[in-house]
C-alpha cells in the first residue's frame, strides 16, 4: 500500500541520512537501489515543502522512472549514496517536449564540476532519441546557479512566473528567502513554424522573441471570440499555484476565469495558459486582465503550438527579490512589471 505525505515525512523525519563528504562521485541513470536516497535527497534539500508528494516516497519514485514520463540521473558515491539528482521528466501538454530539472546537489558536494557533468548527462542523447521537439527547464530566481547552467547548455528564457514556488525551509543556506520566482526556459531542437494571432499590447515583444531565437511564425489578423471555452486545470497546492489551460478561448472565458478562481480559492498564484495559435487570443487576453491577469512571456510549442502565458498573486509581487543573470532576463521582468503596473485599478 502507498504510503502517504504524511507518513513518508514522518519516516524521513526519524532517519534522514546523512552522506560523508569528499567522496568520489559517479553521474548515471536511475536505478531501484537508488529510490531511498532520492528521497533522502529531496528531503535534505527542500525539508518538508517540496509541493509534489512523490519525492517523499521511494516506492513512487521507482515506479515513475519505470514509465516512459520520467528519466532521472543520479549522482552517486561508491557506496550508493546519492547525492545529486536531475531528471527529464513530461509537464507539457505536448508529448514532445520534456522538462529538464529538479537539479539538485547536496551542499557538501556542491562547487566543482558535478552540476554541469550531471546535466551534460541528462542532455547528451535522450532528447534526440526522443524525437523531441524541445526540452524545457525553470530556474529559480533566488539564486544564480541554474541561470548559469541553462545559459551554459543554450536554454534562454521565454517567460518568468513570479512567486510560483514557496519559500525554502527556516534555515535554509539556499537561496534569499521569500517565495520564488520561476524561469521558463526552452532550448529548441525540431520547431514548428505556424500561424500566431498576437495581442496588440504585447505583439512587438513577442514578435521580438520570437525574431531573436529564429522561430519561424506568421502573424494572422485578430478575430472574435466565439462559443464557449474548454479548459483544463491543474494545481500545485503546496506551492498555493493554480493554472487554467485554455484550449478554446470563448465568448464566456471571464465567467470561465470566474468560475476557475472560485474553485480554487486562496492561492497565492493564479496562471492562464492561452492559445496564440487561435484568433480570438486577443479578445481572451483583454477579458483576463479585466481580471487581473498581467504578462508572463511566451511558451514555445507548449501545446504543439505556442502558449501566452499571463499570471495574477493575490498580493502585490516583489520586483525586488529576483535574481536575474542576463539581460534578457531583466528586459521579460520589466516588461511584466510594467504591464502590471498598467493593470485596470492600479
Amino acid at each position: 500500500m502507498t504510503r502517504t505525505r504524511k507518513e513518508n515525512l514522518e519516516r524521513l523525519r526519524a532517519n534522514p541520512g546523512t552522506v560523508e563528504p569528499g567522496q568520489s562521485v559517479e553521474v548515471g541513470p536511475f536505478r531501484p537501489e537508488d529510490a531511498e536516497g532520492v528521497a533522502r535527497l529531496y528531503f535534505a534539500i527542500y525539508g518538508e515543502n517540496f509541493p509534489l508528494d512523490y519525492v517523499y516516497d521511494p516506492e513512487q519514485i521507482a515506479g515513475a522512472n519505470a514509465g516512459p514520463d520520467l528519466h532521472q540521473f543520479v549522482a552517486r558515491t561508491q557506496a550508493g549514496e546519492v547525492v545529486g539528482l536531475t531528471a527529464l521528466f513530461r509537464v507539457a501538454p505536448n508529448p514532445n517536449i520534456m522538462e529538464s530539472g529538479g537539479l539538485m546537489i547536496l551542499p557538501a558536494y556542491r562547487g566543482g564540476t558535478l552540476t554541469v557533468r550531471m546535466t551534460k548527462a541528462s542532455l547528451a542523447t535522450l532528447p534526440e532519441e526522443l524525437g523531441l521537439n524541445a526540452v524545457f527547464g525553470q530556474s529559480v530566481c533566488d539564486h544564480l546557479i541554474s541561470q548559469k547552467l541553462a545559459r551554459h547548455f543554450s536554454s534562454p528564457a521565454y517567460a518568468l512566473e513570479m512567486e510560483a514556488m514557496p519559500p525554502r525551509p527556516e534555515g535554509s543556506t539556499d537561496g534569499i528567502g521569500g517565495r520564488i520566482s520561476l524561469l521558463d526556459e526552452l532550448r529548441i531542437y525540431r520547431d514548428v513554424p505556424h500561424t500566431v494571432y498576437l495581442p496588440e499590447r504585447f505583439a512587438g515583444f513577442l514578435a521580438d522573441l520570437y525574431a531573436k531565437h529564429g522561430l519561424e511564425r506568421s502573424f494572422g489578423a485578430a478575430g472574435p471570440a466565439s462559443g464557449r471555452t474548454r479548459s483544463g486545470v491543474t494545481t500545485m497546492d503546496g506551492a498555493s499555484l493554480a493554472k487554467l489551460l485554455v484550449d478554446e478561448p470563448g465568448a464566456d472565458l471571464g465567467e470561465a476565469i470566474d468560475a476557475f478562481e472560485t474553485g480554487h480559492p486562496g492561492r497565492h498564484v493564479y496562471q492562464l495558459q492561452l492559445p496564440l495559435a487561435h484568433p480570438g487570443l486577443s479578445a481572451a487576453a483583454e477579458t483576463a486582465r479585466e481580471h487581473g491577469y498581467f504578462f508572463g512571456g511566451l511558451l514555445p510549442l507548449w501545446t504543439g503550438t505556442d502558449v501566452l502565458l499571463l499570471q495574477k498573486l493575490t498580493s502585490d509581487p516583489d520586483f525586488s527579490l529576483p535574481l536575474l543573470l542576463t539581460d534578457e532576463a531583466r528586459e521579460l521582468m520589466e516588461r511584466i512589471l510594467s504591464d502590471w503596473a498598467a493593470l485596470p485599478g492600479r
